[in-house]
């Protein structure tokens, strides 16, 4: 009788608690795991083909914009052979270069491009705002970051139309990893070819990880309207979650659920957007899916243990609890953890000394689920 007595008394603590703190509104914190990477990377390729990813502007460009890449190998010999002896013209440097940059030469073919600059005569300006390019764009193969957007920039001066000068330069900031300039670069493309669905997603996450959750909602919606594919869902959806938009990130996840429901973390994301719509029996079956997929398990069993205790059902709380305390998956969910049982267990305390109960003894110690203890049971299930 005593010992049901105890047990009552935690489930009252854990009861009192969740009313006297404002928990039920937590889901901000439980975030805690949204990691999207950038897909912009800098292009630095061993030789010159042109890449799927638009982000590779650099080599796009250059793959574009030379002859000499696309003629087949016994006429590239030919061309080679004929700039083996003294150039003079800037046809001749010019050819040497084009040569170099399918060889992987890139530092020598900047040297021939920087030879061309320096004969050209306004032979044409498309030529030369194409050696600025070139020029601009083997800098950034070689690294030269700060040659490359001066060159960049000089050729915008002489055609700001030039789109491709905005995705060359944005290479550059996302390398540098300074959004706020990838994203203006991003948006300064955008304006001049605003169908392109592919570098409008680059600029949403570019506003995700700046934190411009609103910005980057617009972005995705816009695209959503034309290509309504799973993986935009769910990156509108997490969006969704950290702008604390939990409606629509409820109803973005879900699509993306009807499409494709193996994205890292999707139940999870679902059940903490679920759990602050106060609908605590959907979240405890999104967490479960979590769990059983064994994505994000600490995370996962810590914020299923909360909706079980906004439940009412304070026994599984507690063993959900208990089991995030037995991982260390993630250092701010076990910090979450840990102060949630620190906060328990005070309560606890305060109810017994509030009814005159004594502190507990050496035989009387806490339960276990209130306490980190050794892992000593397989915690990759359900409970």
């Amino acid at each position: 009788m005593r010992k049901k007595e105890k047990r009552m008394s935690i489930k009252e603590s854990v009861k009192k608690f969740y009313f006297i703190r404002h928990y039920r509104i937590i889901a901000g914190i439980l975030v805690v795991t949204v990691f999207v990477t950038m897909v912009l990377q800098s292009a630095t390729l061993i030789a010159i083909s042109r890449s799927d990813d638009r982000s590779e502007a650099a080599v796009n460009y250059l793959a574009d914009n030379t002859e000499y890449v696309n003629k087949n190998s016994p006429q590239r010999v030919m061309d080679y052979l004929e700039t083996l002896g003294s150039e003079h013209t800037l046809g001749d440097y010019y050819t040497l270069a084009s040569t170099q940059i399918a060889r992987a030469e890139y530092a020598d073919a900047l040297g021939n491009i920087e030879k061309c600059l320096s004969l050209y005569n306004n032979e044409g300006h498309e030529l030369y705002v194409d050696l600025l390019m070139k020029r601009g764009c083997l800098q950034v193969m070689l690294g030269q970051y700060d040659a490359a957007l001066k060159s960049l920039d000089a050729a915008l001066a002489e055609a700001p139309g030039a789109a491709d000068i905005y995705l060359v330069k944005a290479q550059i900031y996302a390398q540098r990893e300074n959004m706020g300039a990838l994203s203006q670069c991003l948006n300064a493309y955008l304006k001049l070819r605003p169908e392109d669905t592919a570098i409008r997603a680059l600029l949403a996450q570019a506003q995700f990880t700046q934190g411009d959750y609103k910005a980057a909602a617009q972005q995705y919606a816009e695209i959503l309207e034309t290509s309504p594919d799973a993986k935009t869902e769910y990156l509108f959806g997490l969006n969704a979650v950290k702008n604390s938009d939990f409606a629509a990130a409820e109803a973005s996840l879900t699509k993306a659920m009807a499409k494709d429901d193996n994205f890292d973390g999707i139940y999870y994301y679902r059940g903490v957007s679920r759990m602050s719509l106060g609908n605590y029996p959907g979240a405890i079956e999104d967490l479960t899916v979590s769990i059983e997929k064994e994505h994000m398990l600490q995370a996962s069993y810590y914020t299923r243990g909360l909706c079980f205790l906004m439940d009412n059902q304070y026994e599984k709380g507690l063993a959900d609890i208990d089991a995030a305390a037995n991982r260390n998956d993630d250092p701010e969910v076990t910090k979450l953890v840990e102060q949630l049982i620190a906060e328990l267990q005070e309560v606890q305390s305060q109810d017994k000394a509030q009814t005159g109960e004594q502190a507990l003894g050496a035989e009387k110690k806490a339960p276990a689920p209130l306490r980190p203890v050794e892992k000593t049971q397989n915690t990759g299930g359900t409970h």
